[in-house]
């Protein structure tokens, strides 16, 4: 199926499933490259603040890897990887306020908002509906 051929709400929503995977990549490089602000605001250790980071990184992957994957499948109309996606999403936005509010964790957290809203939009329920077996 050729990308026009999708609602607007499908392309919006995986733009923005896909964005808020590619944020968060780049959100997690950066705090790499601000090693020593965490450690002059958080008065940890080297070890310390490269075990935080490392953490961060791992969930921070986990998460890229499955909006990647489950996007993906959500474009071959798969329904079960949209209400994956959402619940992928939920787990993601409990992991941030665990982790605290930051002005990028913000824009994650609208991202995944708006991905949600589109997502779940009659429009793409009723695409994916057309290739279900009756």
């Amino acid at each position: 199926m050729k990308e026009q051929d999708r609602p607007r709400a499908v392309r919006i929503a995986v733009g923005l499933w896909l964005a808020t995977a590619v944020f968060v990549l780049f959100t997690t490089v950066g705090l790499w490259f601000q090693r020593g602000e965490v450690q002059r605001l958080t008065d940890w250790t080297s070890g310390q603040v490269t075990s935080f980071l490392a953490t961060l990184t791992g969930v921070a992957l986990v998460f890229v890897v499955a909006y990647a994957v489950l996007t993906r499948l959500f474009l071959k109309r798969k329904n079960w990887a949209r209400i994956t996606l959402s619940f992928v999403a939920i787990a993601h936005m409990v992991w941030i306020l665990f982790v605290g509010i930051s002005a990028s964790n913000l824009v994650t957290l609208l991202l995944i908002c708006a991905a949600i809203v589109f997502t779940w939009q009659a429009s793409t329920a009723q695409w994916l509906a057309e290739v279900r077996e009756p």
